[in-house]
Formats: structure tokens, sequence, C-alpha cells
């Protein structure tokens, strides 16, 4: 992709939910195999995958579909069940949308907070990791905001939490398996009238999905549809995932996958993946093929507050925090401040939808009464992921090109793997991942 910048576009014409998301993507190239694999990473049973294909008004389209069991109690229920209930797309409600289905037997309940130290303490490769924690973030935010309580008791009840964490997950992955860091999405379709919770009817768009819409600038279209179309987890992904707000003016349309929903509409209820490329043409019109380009600019925003009153656990904390609310980076550091106090600089650098999430998440979780913010443009290399292919097992690297150039950064987790495998230093395992990743210097298998 030299001359080529590689885009993801989510057409939302029919809405968007988790399961129609990864069914998109899995028909995009995202292989099925790599998926099931980094799933039985995480500590969730009861539920089974189903992949496979269905016709939405003629169209070819893949169904992908988590099937929760249900444990029978006293006999009763001795049936599996999808996880769709009555919601048109999949996935159920956090908190408030829950099943329909006449359970009659308890589930442990999951908050915001257990789910993340479960994401954490997983073995999920690092880059799906963090558009995973991202996603979740962005929806359990809007419940907190919804239902007026903190964000790390937002919970999930267990057959909510099951699905919504397999699919968040399993878009996390497949984004990655596909090499995917840029993505635009539509314009939202959603639909009308009321739906089903557990204390009776509420109102569509679902008031989590349009604290979303509200929180995020995501743009909506109201439809004749009857009923929802956007799901808490398809506005939660489009919310993250979403890096563009409009197409390029040139693009080559590269690949196309069709995701199907789970309900017929008058139009085909799918959600159509595209991989776009764009030529980027710098210089004046008429420059010599073959130039060498720079990366492309994006513009982001750095906030910074200075504390000397805040204890190392507080800012170690806040950090985590904030990368786990999708910052790009965080950091501490060292600075001296008025009266000779020695303290810390407290940086982010994020995008224009996080800043305010960001900045109220600093004035929460630290003692800062005031913070400095400022656009500044950076520069990114283009960057895809490799699987890199060594005696101990396959390693996750990240590849970065700029000006013809290739350079190959093992993925931390990868490398620890690795190293604990092998039985050699940290540095020794990141040189053989390298090593086996660089072209003509794999080892023979």
């Amino acid at each position: 992709m030299s001359k080529f910048d590689k885009l993801l576009y989510l057409e939302c014409y029919s809405g968007i939910s988790g399961d129609m998301t990864v069914g998109a993507l899995l028909d995009l190239g995202a292989s099925e195999e790599v998926l099931r694999r980094e799933l039985a990473k995480l500590p969730v049973t009861g539920y089974d995958l189903r992949v496979g294909r269905t016709k939405k008004c003629g169209i070819d389209a893949c169904d992908f579909d988590v099937i929760l069991r249900d444990e029978p109690s006293h006999g009763e229920h001795p049936h599996g069940h999808h996880h769709h209930g009555e919601h048109i797309h999949g996935e159920s409600h956090m908190h408030t949308h829950e099943h329909t289905h006449e359970d009659h037997h308890a589930h442990e309940h999951r908050t915001y907070g257990d789910i993340s130290r479960m994401l954490r303490e997983s073995s999920l490769e690092e880059p799906v990791l963090e558009t995973a924690k991202k996603i979740f973030h962005v929806v359990a935010e809007a419940e907190a905001k919804v239902h007026r309580m903190p964000l790390e008791e937002v919970h999930f009840h267990e057959v909510g939490a099951v699905d919504s964490i397999v699919d968040i997950v399993a878009a996390a992955v497949c984004l990655h398996d596909l090499g995917i860091s840029r993505v635009a999405v539509s314009v939202l379709h959603e639909g009308t009238g009321t739906i089903w919770c557990q204390h009776g009817r509420i109102p569509v768009p679902a008031p989590a999905v349009l604290e979303m819409m509200a929180r995020y600038g995501l743009p909506v279209k109201i439809t004749e549809n009857e009923g929802e179309m956007i799901t808490p987890t398809g506005a939660a992904i489009a919310a993250a995932l979403r890096t563009e707000t409009a197409l390029p003016e040139r693009f080559v349309v590269k690949k196309i996958g069709m995701g199907a929903g789970k309900k017929e509409f008058a139009q085909a209820n799918i959600l159509r993946a595209m991989i776009l490329e764009t030529k980027e043409f710098s210089g004046q019109k008429g420059a010599k093929e073959g130039r060498k380009e720079d990366p492309p600019k994006e513009s982001v925003w750095v906030l910074e507050t200075n504390v000397d009153d805040c204890t190392g656990e507080q800012l170690g904390y806040t950090i985590e925090q904030l990368m786990d609310a999708g910052a790009l980076d965080a950091g501490c550091f060292p600075v001296g401040m008025k009266k000779n106090r020695p303290a810390y600089m407290l940086q982010v650098i994020c995008r224009e939808d996080q800043r305010e999430s960001l900045e109220n998440l600093i004035f929460k979780e630290t003692t800062s009464i005031g913070l400095r913010r400022y656009q500044e443009s950076r520069r990114v290399l283009e960057r895809e992921f490799a699987d890199a292919d060594t005696p101990w097992g396959t390693a996750k690297v990240k590849v970065c090109s700029h000006h013809g150039e290739r350079y190959y950064y093992p993925e931390y987790s990868s490398v620890k793997e690795i190293s604990k495998k092998a039985g050699i230093s940290l540095q020794a395992a990141y040189h053989e991942i390298q090593k086996a990743a660089e072209p003509g210097e794999r080892t023979e298998g």
C-alpha cells in the first residue's frame, strides 16, 4: 500500500449492531479461525458461535450469531436461545435492555469494572484489547449517564454480559485481523416507536443510544421503519471506531463485506462494510509518479495539568482509566512547581470526540482544578498488523511503512508470551520475533 491508504467504510443504512458488524468484517476476509482462537482467551462460557450465510432481499450476507446456552433450573428451559430477544439486530442492552425470554433462574451480575478487569487480565493481543476496552467504555459511559450512576457500577446481567462481551471483542479481533486503523461511518439510520425493556416500553432510539449520538456527534436519520435499528453495542462500535467524519473525495472500492441483521425491513437489512483505498496526492498536479509521500497528517488535542498533591496511585489509576477510555496516549512527567514543590505534569493526547469525556475523567480522578488544552497536528505512519511464525508459536507484529521502508515492531504481549515459552529474555524474544517477521529473515520450519 505504498501509494494507497486503506480505509474501512461502514454503510449503516439499515442501522448497526454488534453481530452485523462482525458478520460484515468476516465477509470482508477476517479469519474465523483467528476469531475463535482469540475469543477462547476470554474467561466467558455459556455460548456457541454460528457463522453462516443468509439472504436479505435476495442479497447474500454473512450471518454471525452468538447462541446463548440456558442453564436449566428444576428441569425447565433445557434449550439454548439466540441472544437477539426482541431486538432487531442482536445483542441485549446493558443494564436496562434485558432479554424478554422467561428466564426464571438467577444470573450472576457483572459490573463495568468487573469486565474492564477481566479484559485487562486476559491474554488478548494488545491492539484487540485496546479497541475492545474503548468500545465498552463508550457504551458504559452512556449507560452511566442515563441511569445517573458511577461508571464502574454500571452492570450487565449475565445473559447480556456474555453476548455484549463476545460481540465487542469479536468486532475488535476482526478489525485488527484485517489491519484496519482508519474507519469512516455513514449516517446511522434508526427506526421509530418503542421497544420492550425490563421495566416496560421505552422510546426508540433507546436512551443509551441517544446519549452516544449526542456525545460523539454521530449523524442520524429517523426512518419509517418500526422498531430499533441501532443497538447500544452498534452505536458504541460506530462511536469508538470512527476516525473520519467524511469520505475522501476520490477512492477505489477494493472489497465489500455484507453483515446480516435479524429482522426483515422493506429494504435489505444488512450492514455493508467496504475497504477503500485513497490515493494521496501531494505537491502540485502532475508530480512525477513514484514520488515519496509523507505520512498523512491529522489533528489531535493535547490535555495537560500540573499536580503537586496527587498520589502516585491516583496518577497511575488515572492513566489506566484514560487509556481504557480511548486516549491515544497518556503519561506523567516530573516538573517543578511554585514553592519549590516537586510535581507531575499529566499529559493526554486524544481526538476531538474524546476531549470532553477525558477532561471530566481527569477532574474526577485527580486533584487538578484546571487544565490546558490545545490542538496539534501529528503525522502517523501507515501501519498494519501481521503474524510472525517462530519456533515457539505465532506472534503479532506491527508493521509500519515510511518512504518505501518497512519497520517491524513486535507487540509486547506476544514478546512476553514467547519469552516465557522459550525461557529466554524479553529482549532476546523481541529480536527473535522481529527476525521472523522481516522478509528474507524467516527461519526454516
